[in-house]
């Protein structure tokens, strides 16, 4: 009876050794790649194209019989940027932070004739934005390695407001028949111009994307658009010595924008290098 016992379990185990050897092997579950994240520091540079528009508003025109006069000049120019900021993700959103500095390969000038109205002679109203700054807080969202965000905040920039001959574009100063005589268009110095610090708001969409993840940090590849809008201020009030013979010559001035751009940005891995 024993023996009989013992060959049933004996045949038995074997059973169920033969069934577990022919049970498929599952895998061993393999950890899945974490989405990518967003959360650092970045420092990158830009390059694209501004068009603008900058507004020179004369209100004492009246002096010399002619309405108040709002001129308007339109150009275009090439413009690059230094950006850098930080952001933090949760769970598919992004905030950060982020400034930049904008120059351009011609000072953004733009030219308007003001001859007429003006009686006098052929010059223009000649205007420079420069130094372009902007700064403001940025709300992303991500699908891993994309994000697109939206953008705003401050924006300030220098606006030099000159005068200039139509023809042979020397600076001068600004009265009867200033462009007719070489004697007159040399001097420089005479020019009536006025330099204004002008605040104001900017606002922009773009995206970015992770094209390469390495040991030290990894670089991110966008575009962007933005708009920027500068308030106006008052850049010359005439005074018997500063406006002598031309009186009617103080303006105010400002401007507005919009840049498309590509960027390239080196971002750290969480707070630090790793």
């Amino acid at each position: 009876m024993k023996r009989l016992a013992l060959g049933v379990a004996v045949a038995a185990m074997t059973s169920i050794q033969v069934f577990a050897a022919d049970m498929p092997v599952k895998a061993r579950p393999v950890a899945a790649d974490l989405a990518y994240d967003w959360s650092g520091f970045y420092i990158g540079a830009g390059t694209g194209g501004v068009w603008y528009e900058a507004r020179r508003f004369m209100p004492d025109l009246p002096l010399v019989g002619i309405p108040p006069t709002l001129f308007r000049a339109h150009s275009s120019d090439w413009i690059y940027d230094g950006h850098a900021g930080v952001q933090r993700q949760w769970g598919r959103w992004v905030i950060g932070l982020e400034g930049a500095y904008n120059g351009s390969r011609g000072n953004m000038r733009s030219d308007v004739s003001v001859s007429p109205p003006e009686p006098f002679s052929n010059f223009n109203a000649t205007v420079f934005i420069t130094d372009l700054v902007t700064v403001g807080p940025k709300l992303g969202y991500t699908w891993d390695r994309l994000m697109v965000y939206g953008t705003g905040g401050y924006a300030g920039a220098n606006i030099d407001g000159r005068y200039t001959c139509t023809f042979g574009g020397q600076f001068i100063f600004p009265g009867r028949a200033p462009c007719n005589f070489p004697l007159f268009g040399v001097l420089a110095d005479l020019n009536l111009s006025g330099t204004t610090w002008n605040n104001g708001w900017f606002a922009g969409l773009g995206f970015d994307y992770v094209v390469y993840k390495g040991s030290l940090g990894d670089i991110l590849l966008g575009a962007e658009y933005q708009h920027f809008n500068l308030d106006r201020m008052q850049a010359v009030t005439c005074t018997p010595t500063l406006c002598p013979g031309v009186p009617h010559q103080s303006f105010l001035h400002d401007a507005n924008g919009d840049i498309a751009r590509v960027r390239l940005s080196f971002k750290t891995h969480g707070w630090g290098i790793q």
